[in-house]
C-alpha cells in the first residue's frame, strides 16, 4: 500500500481542488477553510480504517482491496503495484500535489471581481476557454475514476492493441480533452442564465455523454476496433459500463461548467450593480 501520508495529502489536495470553484462561485467564507484539510486527509484514509477498527474487519478489508475505494481520493489507484514501488517518489508526490492545491484554493480567494468580469466579445471567449479547461480537467478525473471502479482500464486499452492498465488510463487523458472539447461549445450556446446554472448544465452535460455513449461506443468502437485489429463486433455496440462512466463524466462536466462559467457570471454581474450604485449616488448627489 501507499504511505498513509500519501493518502492523507491526496484526499486533502482533492477536496481542496473541488471545493475552489465552489468557494469561487458563491464567495464561500474561507475563514474555516483549513478544516477542509484534515478532513479531505481523513477521506482519503478511510479504507485503511480496516487496520484500526474492532469490528467488521473482514469486510472492511475486502472492500479496501476492490477498485470501489477509489471513491475516496483514489485510495486503490494509489495502493497499485506500480505506485507501491515508488515508496518515497510518491511521498514527495503527495507533498507537491498538496503544494498547488493549496496554491489552487488560495488563488482562488485573492482573485478580484474585476479579473473574471467579462466586458467583450474576447473575454467571453476567454471566459469559455477558462471554463472548458477546468470542466474537462474535473471530468476527466471522475471518468477515470468510474472506469477504475468497474474495473475497466484493460477494455479501454484495447482500444489502442493493448492490455495494460497504465496504457489504459493514459488513453483516457485525450479521449477526456476531446470530449470537453465538444462538450464546451454545446453548454455556451444555451446561453444567458442557463449555461450558469449547474442544476441545468449538469443535466445537459449527462444528456451529452448519453449521446457521446451511443455516437462514440456504439456506433464508433466497432468501426475502429475492425479497422485496427479486425475485430468483428456488432453495430450498435452496447456496453452498459461505458454509458455510466460517460454519463459520470458529462454531468461532472456539466456541474463543472456551469459553477466555474456562473463565476465570470456573477463578477459581470457585481460590477454592473456597483457602477448602477455609483450613478446613483451622484445623482444624488446632484440633486
Amino acid at each position: 500500500m501507499a504511505p498513509a501520508i500519501a493518502h492523507f495529502l491526496v484526499g486533502a489536495s482533492l477536496l481542496l481542488v473541488l471545493v475552489a470553484p465552489l468557494a469561487l462561485r458563491y464567495g464561500i467564507d474561507r475563514e474555516h477553510a483549513i478544516w477542509l484539510i484534515p478532513l479531505g486527509g481523513l477521506w482519503g484514509l478511510a479504507p485503511d480504517v480496516h487496520h484500526v477498527t474492532p469490528l467488521f474487519e473482514s469486510r472492511l478489508y475486502a472492500f479496501h482491496n476492490s477498485p470501489w475505494a477509489d471513491l475516496f481520493a483514489l485510495h486503490y489507484t494509489l495502493d497499485r503495484g506500480a505506485i507501491r514501488a515508488l515508496y518515497l517518489e510518491s511521498v514527495f508526490a503527495s507533498i507537491a500535489l498538496f503544494i498547488v492545491a493549496v496554491a489552487i484554493f488560495w488563488g482562488t480567494g485573492r482573485l478580484r471581481p474585476d479579473a473574471l468580469s467579462v466586458r467583450s466579445g474576447r473575454d467571453r471567449i476567454l471566459a469559455w476557454s477558462v471554463t472548458t479547461a477546468v470542466a474537462t480537467g474535473y471530468a476527466t478525473v471522475a471518468l477515470g475514476v468510474a472506469v477504475s471502479v468497474q474495473e475497466g482500464f484493460r477494455s479501454v486499452s484495447a482500444l489502442v492493441g493493448s492490455d495494460s492498465v497504465l496504457v489504459g488510463g493514459l488513453a483516457l487523458l485525450p479521449i477526456g480533452v476531446v470530449l470537453g472539447l465538444l462538450s464546451g461549445p454545446v453548454l455556451e450556446v444555451l446561453g444567458g442564465t442557463r449555461r450558469v446554472r449547474p442544476s441545468v448544465t449538469t443535466v445537459c452535460g449527462g444528456a451529452f455523454g448519453a449521446g457521446g455513449w451511443i455516437v462514440g461506443v456504439g456506433i464508433g468502437v466497432p468501426l475502429w476496433l475492425g479497422t485496427v485489429s479486425g475485430s468483428a463486433l456488432s453495430v450498435p455496440f452496447v456496453h452498459w459500463g461505458s454509458l455510466v462512466a460517460l454519463l459520470v463524466y458529462g454531468a461532472t462536466f456539466g456541474a463543472t461548467y456551469g459553477v466555474v462559467r456562473g463565476a465570470f457570471q456573477s463578477a459581470e454581474a457585481s460590477r454592473s450593480l456597483e457602477g448602477d450604485r455609483r450613478s446613483a449616488r451622484l445623482r444624488t448627489g446632484s440633486q
